[in-house]
């Protein structure tokens, strides 16, 4: 697991966090000094602030935070999931989606960007055009299936990314026409200013 990586999926943890504090109506204590500074997605002088609007928000066909139909799973139709994404922040130009094991964060199960901004759909086991696959962790630019073992209950961490333009992701390609998840990762991160997510458990048979 890289270092960008590792702070990207560091960030997204922290600010929903952060969020879930200011929607319980808890009062978070005052900041100290080095706690004042904007946080931003990485630390170079072309990072971008976040901060993540209440409004936006990425749904699938599962309640937040319960367990998902098998039917998205390797225990079931092993199809992509129907998203919806609503009230983007002004400025979106494009979208990326990833998927990830939240006890295990290096397993990437899905990573896209490119998606146009406005997009306000993706339909079960579709792959908007012109959008960017990465490599998942099987190595495969596709959607890989949550896939918990026998009897176990895991959980997976969805994050729609909201980005400033379109990636330019000529220098990043594989000879063999493919994305690494990493290299799309880093580049999301550098034009990321908000972000929404979902969270689910499959519960394996």
């Amino acid at each position: 697991m890289t270092a960008r990586r590792t702070q990207l999926l560091g960030v997204v943890i922290l600010l929903l966090a952060l969020t879930a504090c200011s929607r319980d109506g808890r009062v978070l204590a005052p900041a100290t000094p080095e706690q004042n500074e904007s946080i931003a997605i990485a630390p170079t002088e072309s990072s971008v602030s976040l901060e993540p609007s209440e409004a936006f928000a990425i749904r699938g066909p599962w309640i937040d935070g319960a367990d998902i139909d098998l039917a998205f799973t390797c225990y079931g139709r092993n199809v992509s999931p129907p998203l919806e994404i609503s009230a983007q922040p002004p400025g979106t130009v494009t979208l990326a989606v990833l998927l990830h094991d939240v006890e295990t964060p290096d397993r990437i199960l899905w990573a896209m960007a490119n998606i146009t901004g406005g997009t306000v759909a993706i339909g079960e086991g579709a792959t908007p055009p012109d959008v960017v696959v990465a490599t998942n962790s099987d190595g495969n630019a596709a959607y890989q299936p949550p896939c918990p073992s026998s009897g176990e209950r895991r959980q997976y961490l969805l994050t729609v990314f909201a980005l400033d333009k379109a990636l330019d992701v000529s220098g990043i390609t594989n000879a063999d026409g493919q994305v690494d998840a990493d290299a799309l990762l880093t580049a999301v991160e550098m034009s990321t200013f908000d972000l929404a997510e979902s969270t689910f458990y499959v519960q394996a048979p």
